[in-house]
C-alpha cells in the first residue's frame, strides 16, 4: 500500500510538465513570491520530482532539494537536465538532515505531511528549525486530511481516470486507507491523517507562526519563524 502506484496514476505529483502539476504551481506561486521576498538559499524538503524546486530557481533562489526516494530523484534529475537546471538534488532523510545548522534562508515543505507519522514529523520539524538561519522562514503547505476525511465518499472522482471505491480509516483515524478504482485496475494507499490543529501544536514546539491562510476548503499555507 505504498505511494508508488499512486504517483504513477496521478501526474499532478510527478510530471512537472503536466497540466495538473502546472495548476498546483500556479496556485502556490503568488503565495511563495509574497512570503519569500528576499532571495537566498532554499531547501525544498520532500521535493519529489522537483517542480517547485525549478519554480524557486526560476524566481532567483539558490535551491537545494531533498527527497528519500531514488525514483523521484531520478525523475527530478532528468527534468533538471532537460531544463539545464542548477538545482542540487540530494538523497536524504528529513528526520536527520545532512546539512549544517543555520544553512538556509528558507525551507519549503509542500503537500507532504501524509508521508509522516507523528514521531517522524516531530523530528523533521526539529531538524528544519536547526538548519534554518535565525532570520529564516519555514513555508508549510498541507491538506487538512482530518477535516477532509468525512467528506471523502465512495465514488468520488480523482484525476481523470480514477474514483475512490473504499475509505478505510483505522480506529483512531491516525491513518486511512483509500482504494482507488479505474476501468482497468484498483490499488490502495495508506495516508497519515493530519489535521490543522495537530500540525500547529507540533510546529509550536519549534516555531512562531507568522501567517496562516486557507487556500481552499481543506488546504492551508503557513509561514513560520524558528524559535532561536
Amino acid at each position: 500500500m505504498g505511494f508508488e502506484k499512486y504517483y504513477e496514476a496521478f501526474p499532478a505529483y510527478t510530471d512537472v510538465y503536466s497540466e495538473e502539476y502546472r495548476k498546483r504551481i500556479e496556485a502556490l506561486e503568488p503565495l511563495l513570491m509574497k512570503h519569500m521576498p528576499a532571495r537566498g538559499k532554499v531547501l525544498d524538503l520532500a521535493c519529489g520530482t522537483g517542480g517547485f524546486s525549478f519554480l524557486l530557481e526560476d524566481l532567483g533562489f539558490n535551491v537545494v532539494a531533498l527527497d528519500n526516494s531514488d525514483v523521484m530523484l531520478s525523475k527530478a534529475r532528468e527534468f533538471a537536465k532537460d531544463r539545464r537546471s542548477k538545482v542540487e538534488f540530494v538523497k536524504g532523510d528529513a528526520r536527520k538532515l545532512p546539512f549544517e545548522e543555520n544553512s538556509f534562508d528558507y525551507v519549503v515543505f509542500i503537500d507532504s505531511l501524509v508521508h509522516f507519522e507523528p514521531m517522524d514529523l516531530n523530528s523533521t520539524f526539529k531538524e528544519v528549525a536547526r538548519v534554518l538561519k535565525p532570520s529564516g522562514r519555514f513555508i508549510l503547505q498541507f491538506t487538512d486530511l482530518r477535516a477532509l476525511l468525512p467528506v471523502l465518499t465512495n465514488g468520488q472522482v480523482v484525476g481523470t481516470e480514477y474514483w475512490i471505491s473504499r475509505v478505510l480509516p483505522d480506529t483512531d483515524e491516525k491513518t486511512v486507507v483509500l482504494e482507488f478504482q479505474s476501468e482497468k485496475e484498483h490499488f490502495r494507499v495508506r495516508f497519515n491523517v493530519w489535521g490543522k490543529t495537530a500540525v500547529e501544536l507540533l510546529a509550536k514546539l519549534y516555531f512562531r507562526q507568522l501567517h496562516s491562510e486557507r487556500m481552499n476548503e481543506h488546504s492551508y499555507f503557513q509561514v513560520y519563524a524558528p524559535k532561536k
